[in-house]
């Protein structure tokens, strides 16, 4: 498991911030069992043997004569894995966020699909086989379809914008639409790279 995802179930789990080299031996945080539990006997159950140099960043007090040179030198290495964990948690939403557009992405795919097929079996003619065309879809009837599903909102207002033009032509329609749902995954590559 990620050490800074680890690190942030501890200190969801126990309140504090914590930083060691080594191996973690387990993949879920254990819940507290006693507050009595030495240091030892709580890295062993929590990191496992595998982990060395534990050490906790503490809120400190200073006398008003300390230079900040010394708060700044004593606060570094706290700063520095409280960034990472704050980095490893917006990597973390940000690839879970892109895993469930992709999801509903194939989802309105496969919806779209059905339509299509629907469409399709509405406009064939007897004993001829051949594609729907693009200029004999419905949109009106398509985009109604669209309105009743349970859709996410993003991709509402993706429909909504493809829909809301003038006088479109069903390839028209269609290009707007994969390119707004382009531009949305671009986006999401963008964040993923500014949270590498």
């Amino acid at each position: 498991m990620n050490k800074h995802n680890y690190c942030r179930r501890i200190m969801e789990v126990y309140g504090v911030i914590v930083d060691f080299e080594g191996n973690i031996a387990r993949t879920n945080v254990p819940g507290p069992i006693d507050e009595n539990e030495t240091l030892k006997g709580w890295t062993n159950r929590v990191l496992g043997d595998d982990v060395y140099d534990v050490s906790f960043s503490l809120q400190h007090t200073y006398a008003p004569q300390t230079r900040m040179g010394t708060i700044i030198d004593d606060s570094h290495d706290a700063a520095q894995q409280a960034k990472k964990i704050l980095k490893n948690t917006v990597k973390n939403k940000t690839d879970r966020l892109k895993e469930e557009l992709e999801q509903e992405s194939l989802k309105h795919q496969k919806k779209i699909k059905k339509i299509l097929a629907k469409q399709k079996t509405k406009k064939e003619i007897p004993f001829e086989v051949s594609a729907p065309k693009a200029d004999d879809l419905d949109l009106e009837e398509v985009y109604g379809l669209a309105k009743d599903l349970t859709l996410h909102p993003i991709t509402e207002q993706l429909i909504d914008s493809a829909f809301n033009r003038e006088s479109l032509t069903p390839e028209e329609l269609i290009l707007n639409l994969v390119m707004s749902l382009n531009l949305r995954v671009d986006e999401l590559d963008k964040l993923r790279d500014l949270n590498p």
